[in-house]
């Protein structure tokens, strides 16, 4: 049993004449879309002064293009091994745009790359480490598209204008859901050129967004794959096809996907997701459904304001400090009504879990 570095480290050997592009492939490049480009890859906006560069011979800054420290080591290895096989350390990527804009609520990257003898890949990154993408996240609920859904179908239509092939489109995370709501939103004449969607544990729509021609067209092209504990993954599910997978975590851990098992090139396919995380999934999206509107707008801004009055921006800074942070947090729940207090204390449990795997394996 491996992850996508072994994988990388054994098949990196096969060109994509000799080795087709593959899911695996695809999971690699949407993990390698974490990875801050800023500087070293031409924009949208540079496409004439810029050809597509090739994404090895950059100089780059290690603690700036490997900033997100919950996947830093493993990032590292994965560039490492990347750089040394002969399936990718000729690939081109260009394209690139990363947006923060706290008034927007808006957290957003993309790039694409291009694999030599093989189609474009354009990837959607997921969550970063900034609180703003956790926050805009939780606006998934909501029945009007997020400030980054919207962004990822501009920026899906500007690339089909830059190039004439066929392509493929992923993202892991909240990636995964702006790749299927990106090309759910493309013109027809777009969409008959896209091969493939793949969303990697990314969360789902409610039930308005997956009406009509527009998810219809795409539909069997969707490749939506989970962890057997997956939570993102299983938020807002509304009985769309998913692929179950083996991951070596436990719980929440198991959204990180370097933790996803591949064994003989392939991941490690299980027949559905495991049956006490499929409880707690049933629960929760109940839960987001029977609130109106106004009301869960209001538990996510209070959710988020609790969060600020930390000072922290990042998962990381509140992982530096977590004992204060937390203390402070709690403090400010003890003012909620009974029934807020309980379900923000519920959350704040998944997101000690997830600082947790910050201070143990990159803070």
């Amino acid at each position: 049993m491996g992850n996508i570095i072994d994988y990388v480290r054994e098949y990196g050997r096969y060109d994509f004449k000799e080795r087709p592009l593959c899911t695996e492939d695809i999971l690699v490049l949407a993990q390698l879309s974490y990875l801050k480009f800023e500087g070293l890859v031409p924009t949208v906006a540079q496409r004439a002064l810029a050809a597509a560069v090739s994404w090895m011979d950059q100089n780059m800054e290690p603690d700036v293009v490997f900033m997100d420290q919950r996947f830093r080591d493993n990032n590292r290895l994965l560039w490492q091994a990347l750089a040394e096989s002969k399936r990718f350390s000729s690939m081109q990527c260009n394209y690139y745009r990363s947006r923060l804009d706290e008034d927007k609520c808006m957290q957003f990257a993309a790039v694409t790359f291009f694999p030599q003898d093989s189609c474009p890949v354009v990837v959607f990154r997921g969550t970063d480490e900034n609180f703003v993408g956790w926050r805009e996240d939780f606006y998934l609920a909501f029945a009007e598209p997020i400030p980054a859904q919207k962004e990822s179908a501009v920026y899906l239509q500007q690339i089909c204008c830059l190039t004439q092939e066929p392509f493929v489109v992923c993202g892991h995370s909240k990636g995964g859901n702006l790749a299927v709501y990106a090309s759910m939103l493309a013109e027809p004449s777009v969409q008959k050129r896209i091969k493939q969607v793949y969303s990697f544990d990314g969360p789902g729509f409610r039930p308005e967004f997956l009406q009509g021609a527009s998810y219809e067209n795409i539909r069997s092209r969707v490749h939506r794959i989970l962890p057997a504990s997956s939570l993102v993954g299983m938020l807002l599910q509304n009985y769309e096809a998913y692929e179950v997978i083996a991951s070596d975590a436990f719980s929440v851990w198991q959204h990180d996907c370097y933790t996803w098992r591949i064994t003989e090139g392939s991941l490690v396919r299980l027949a559905d997701i495991e049956n006490k995380q499929r409880r707690i999934n049933e629960v929760l999206n109940r839960f987001i459904f029977s609130m109106e509107e106004e009301e869960l707008r209001v538990f996510v801004d209070t959710l988020f304001g609790i969060i600020e009055k930390t000072g922290a921006v990042t998962l990381t800074e509140f992982a530096a400090d977590w004992k204060k942070n937390l203390k402070i947090c709690l403090k400010q729940i003890r003012t909620l009504d009974k029934e807020t207090g309980e379900k923000i204390r519920q959350i704040f449990r998944l997101l000690l879990e997830i600082t947790a795997d910050v201070r143990l394996f990159g803070a």
